[in-house]
């Protein structure tokens, strides 16, 4: 028996700012754009498939559509660490998303604060010289992009072809 697949909980971006967004990362982070959508992480790791199948689907129809809107640029420490933008969350439908999800998460990303965000240029897969050029270029940078959220999708790593989503389900 094989190693258990990877799996994740994310919110695809939707239009317009999906492709706002992917012209960012198809610049700066081209390998990372084309293994997975422009997204925001709700549980980095899953620990247990089953479960989360049940969890996950129980959390979506608890939960209402809502809207999050990108914001500022940041980086993570440095920017060969990762750039992102920030999420506000102006109903807190995201952080009660993420509430619902959290005792999902992997133990090693459990013990790190969930910061809502949506990663632009990735540290794996992206070196410190391009970051930082991409840092330059975005700093300052206000994105102002609503993004309404009306399905969560879970999603699990393929080595050949990158992350796949598994299942996708409505809010409400």
């Amino acid at each position: 028996m094989g190693a258990v697949p990877r799996r994740a909980v994310v919110l695809f971006l939707s239009e317009p700012a999906r492709g706002a967004v992917d012209e960012i990362r198809s610049r700066w982070d081209p390998v990372m754009c084309g293994r997975i959508g422009a997204h925001i992480t709700l549980v980095h790791e899953v620990v247990d498939h089953e479960r989360a199948t049940e969890q996950v689907a129980a959390a979506a129809a608890a939960t209402k559509p809502f809207t999050v809107r990108l914001t500022d640029s940041a980086h993570w420490g440095r920017s060969a660490h990762g750039v992102y933008l920030h999420v506000a969350d102006p109903t807190a439908g995201l952080a009660s998303l993420h509430a619902r999800l959290a005792d999902l998460e992997e133990p090693r990303w459990a013990r790190v604060d969930f910061r809502a965000h949506c990663t632009l240029v990735h540290s794996r897969t992206t070196e410190a010289t391009v970051a930082a050029r991409a840092w330059a270029e975005l700093d300052g940078f206000h994105a102002g992009w609503d993004l309404d959220v009306a399905a969560v999708d879970v999603i699990e790593m393929d080595e050949l072809t990158g992350w796949r989503t598994v299942e996708r389900l409505e809010l409400g």
